[in-house]
């Protein structure tokens, strides 16, 4: 009787999906607990159960060895697809998306940043394929049922409910991870490929009320420009030179860091000791990560754009910084020691004024020294002194630098910084030694501005793009260097600011982000045409304020007083408000102006970028 069970090919059939719906439903209740959310576990079998049901029957038809080989095939591709989620959680604390397509072609690039993400314990996202090999080892001596015209009837109903089921429960303004703990990766997914098409057939969405739109817009704007005017130094270094620098992966917790005696950044501490240094500063990036930071820092806009501006919104009009900057005569340019075609530079660029991009494929750039993904920094710091002899009008240069890149890896020889041997071969002490080079290499150029006579006629600014470490790192930086690296640390990058003639520092402290660096660039300049900023200069009184679309759950923000934690339900009542002083949770009605200010920013910027009315609002 038992042999009789075992030979029936229906009963085997169902042992192998039921085994194969539970390894797939732990894998995603796994994956929920690491991102330290519950899983809905009901909801997750349910929908694993239609899932692979779904795949199963779909090969229904297929000879055996066939279907099982394609069944092998799609089930290890979508095994690889919640690895992928988990790697790029790990960066950017969002799941992939269908946007994230358009950068496939970058990978490569990028490839040995994405391996330092990945952990030991990652073996369990891919053991149950070793398990699906040896299954199919034993199984293709099992000539399995098929189904024929059956197969159609029961797929199409698994299909729609599967579908149904996952535009039911999940929302739009869910976060990506909440939307994989309630329904698990696949419906997250085919819930952003709905997502995805609404928004091409809704690109249009605000064209009925456009006009009114713009001349809301334009009295923000208006009012916004008005506090920029009202700096005491407004306008004090018209027409000088801009040199303006975004460093790679710099936390501003490596300013005046010292291990053993040594400072890890000198020469930035030098500076800082006779120019503007504003310590309290946060990233504001989107899915574009550096080049979201650049957008940011030059046109004060939240970037929201599903796979980054550069790849979004390219060919839009803006009112960047240079392309101001240009209409006042100055020299334009922006440079990065990658390939051009990297995050779409070299289109982006174009329409934010740059009349020039540096690359590494450009006729006046030497291929001289390549380091991780590009020419080093010492080099282009170097070859673009030389460049600046031949500029006789005032000229805005724009630097990316690429050296201090995750996954911090430099020659033997540029490791110059002397680290206890705890140190050694972790990812802290390859971090801190990449700092020091990229100090390094800071120290020389501006010692190269001076002696050409520059320095003392450019506005120098330097901010970090976004962090370096992750927050798996965080107990390695605890215990070696006694940082406690939470989501501020993580998120707090420096900006400093000098001044031409500048002599004497100052410590600013005013909360602010990225969004504010034009605005403040702008007053010292004196720029008084109609702006599109929705930051803030630094220099001027009044409440500091960063709020996050990107990077940590939607409409997060922080005030001088209070931080707020937004839900990943979106709901603004089931969020956490608290004192950032005492850390005590209080009634979110004391974050309630805040919420407001941050939802705000996000639908204005979304409105300009989506349909591309940056100069519209200024004209009309």
């Amino acid at each position: 009787m038992f042999r009789k069970i075992l030979n029936n090919r229906y009963f085997i059939t169902f042992l192998l999906l039921s085994f194969i719906i539970t390894i797939w439903t732990l894998k995603n209740i796994y994956f929920v607990y690491e991102l330290q959310l519950s899983p809905h576990k009901k909801f997750i079998l349910i929908n694993s159960t239609l899932f692979i049901s779904i795949i199963y029957l779909s090969l229904a038809n297929f000879k055996n060895k066939t279907r099982l080989i394609l069944f092998g095939i799609i089930y290890s591709s979508f095994s690889l697809l919640i690895l992928s989620d988990v790697l790029y959680e790990r960066y950017y604390d969002s799941i992939l998306s269908v946007y994230n397509l358009s950068q496939s072609n970058q990978v490569f690039e990028i490839f040995d940043s994405i391996a330092s993400l990945t952990r030991t314990k990652d073996i369990l996202y891919i053991l149950d394929i070793i398990l699906v090999l040896i299954l199919y080892k034993y199984l293709n001596f099992i000539e399995l049922p098929r189904l024929k015209k059956h197969s159609v009837v029961l797929l199409i109903p698994l299909l729609a409910i599967l579908i149904t089921n996952t535009l039911f429960i999940l929302k739009s303004n869910y976060s990506t991870q909440y939307r994989v703990a309630l329904t698990g990766v696949v419906s997250t997914h085919i819930y952003d490929v709905h997502e995805y098409v609404l928004k091409k057939l809704e690109s249009k969405k605000y064209a009925n009320q456009k006009i009114k739109e713009l001349e809301i817009h334009k009295k923000f704007f208006k009012e916004q420009q008005t506090k920029q005017t009202q700096v005491a130094h407004f306008g004090n270094f018209k027409d000088a030179n801009l040199i303006m620098i975004q460093a790679e992966s710099f936390n501003n917790f490596l300013v005046n860091l010292k291990i053993n005696n040594q400072e890890i950044t000198p020469n930035l501490n030098n500076l800082i000791r006779e120019s503007n240094y504003y310590n309290n500063i946060f990233l504001q990036i989107g899915r574009g990560n550096t080049s979201d930071a650049e957008f940011v820092a030059n046109n004060s806009l939240i970037p929201v754009a599903p796979s980054g501006i550069y790849k979004t919104y390219p060919k839009n009009n803006y009112l960047s910084l240079a392309n101001v900057l240009k209409k006042n005569g100055y020299i334009t340019s922006a440079t990065h020691g990658n390939s051009p075609s990297f995050w779409n530079r070299q289109e982006a660029y174009i329409t934010q004024g740059f009349e020039t991009f540096y690359h590494i494929d450009h006729k006046r750039i030497t291929k001289d020294e390549i380091i991780g993904m590009g020419i080093s920094d010492k080099s282009i710091f170097e070859q673009m002194s030389k460049i600046y002899k031949g500029y006789n009008s005032p000229f805005y240069s724009f630097i990316v630098t690429l050296t201090h890149h995750r996954p911090f890896d430099l020659p033997k020889k540029y490791q110059k910084l002397k680290l206890p041997n705890e140190f050694k071969g972790t990812v802290t002490g390859n971090y801190l030694q990449s700092a020091f080079y990229f100090d390094s290499a800071l120290g020389d150029f501006i010692n190269i501005l001076k002696e050409e006579g520059i320095w003392d006629n450019s506005i120098f600014v330097i901010y970090g793009d976004h962090y370096g470490p992750v927050p798996s790192d965080a107990p390695e930086i605890k215990k070696l260097i006694n940082i406690t690296f939470d989501q501020k640390e993580m998120f707090r990058v420096p900006l400093v600011i000098h001044h031409p003639n500048q002599k004497n520092g100052k410590v600013i402290s005013k909360l602010g982000s990225q969004l504010d660096i034009y605005p403040t660039l702008t007053s010292l300049l004196g720029i008084d045409s109609p702006l599109l900023q929705l930051g803030e200069s630094l220099d001027t009184e009044g409440e500091g304020f960063v709020g996050f679309q990107y990077e940590t759950t939607k409409k997060s923000f922080y005030t001088d007083k209070y931080d707020y934690v937004a839900s990943h339900d979106g709901i603004f009542e089931n969020g956490v408000c608290s004192h950032n002083k005492t850390k005590k949770i209080v009634n979110n009605s004391y974050c309630l102006k805040g919420y407001k200010r941050i939802v705000k920013y996000v639908e204005i910027s979304d409105f300009i970028l989506s349909n591309n009315v940056a100069l519209e609002i200024i004209t009309k």
